[in-house]
This record gives structure tokens, C-alpha cells and sequence, in this order.
């Protein structure tokens, strides 16, 4: 069940960087470094929205700061610096269509809802997380940025 979650979560984060946000992005392999932020990079976004459906738990999206203005930028059409609320706004906009598309993808049949995304800043050492058995994360290279998609699920009960 993670499995096809996770295959689906990879396509749907590259088709929503790639036409949204015009940032283009692949997996990491296992095999690569795992930390490929530039040294610099201390501060991330980490945005949360929780579903309920078929499934339930989170998506979490933990993307470093300076990617997240770029891509809020980007997504904006705007030619000039944006706000940190802006840039926050944007990571909530990502965290809801990623979320939303790899669910309904999934399965067009389950009501899926979505809480309201929140997204707040987190330190460097947020990118890494405590995976079990319900939890899993993908690494992404995004114009040079590690960032990372997390899925919790819940036990059924």
C-alpha cells in the first residue's frame, strides 16, 4: 500500500515542480549523497496537510528557504524579492496539489479530504526524520536542494 503511494507521490512532486513551479526535480538514489543542500542552507520550510480517505495521515514537504522564494517567484510571475508569508502561502499551495493529486490519482473513486496546509520554518536538521513501518520519505534534487516528502500514515483503526 506505501509502495503505490510512494510511486504515485514521485510522479505527481515532479509534474507539480516541473509545471507550476518551473523547477525541475528527480530522486536521489539511495546510493547518492544524501545531503546535497548547499552548505549554506540552514533553514528550511516544513508544510503539513493531513488526509483522510481510503487513507489517512500526512504529507509533510520540508524545502530549504532560498528554493521555496525561487519557486514562490516563479509560481507568482513575479520579477522582484517575496515576503516570507508569501513564500509560506506557497509551500501550503505545493504541500495541497501534491497532496491532492497523488490521492485522487490513486484512487477517483474515495472521497479524499484535505486539512488546511500550515507551513512553518524549521532548522537544517528537520530534513531528517524518523522513518517506521507507516512513515516513509523520498529525497528529491531540486536545482541543487535536497528536499524531502514525507508520508505518515495512520493505523486503520
Amino acid at each position: 500500500m506505501i509502495d503505490e503511494i510512494l510511486k504515485n507521490a514521485i510522479v505527481v512532486t515532479g509534474q507539480v515542480f516541473e509545471t507550476m513551479f518551473y523547477t525541475p526535480i528527480a530522486v536521489q538514489q539511495e546510493e547518492d549523497e544524501l545531503d546535497s543542500s548547499p552548505p549554506s542552507v540552514s533553514a528550511f520550510y516544513r508544510g503539513e496537510i493531513g488526509f483522510e480517505g481510503r487513507y489517512s495521515g500526512k504529507l509533510i514537504l520540508t524545502i530549504p528557504v532560498e528554493l521555496a522564494k525561487t519557486m514562490a517567484i516563479n509560481f507568482m510571475g513575479l520579477e522582484e524579492a517575496v515576503s516570507d508569508a508569501q513564500t509560506m502561502d506557497t509551500v501550503n499551495e505545493l504541500c495541497n496539489m501534491i497532496c491532492g493529486n497523488i490521492f485522487s490519482h490513486l484512487d477517483r473513486k474515495t472521497i479524499w479530504n484535505l486539512t488546511l496546509p500550515q507551513t512553518h520554518e524549521v532548522s537544517g536538521q528537520a530534513i531528517e526524520a524518523d522513518h517506521g513501518e507507516r512513515t516513509k520519505a523520498i529525497r528529491f534534487d531540486a536545482e541543487g536542494y535536497a528536499v524531502q516528502l514525507q508520508i505518515q500514515l495512520v493505523p486503520e483503526s
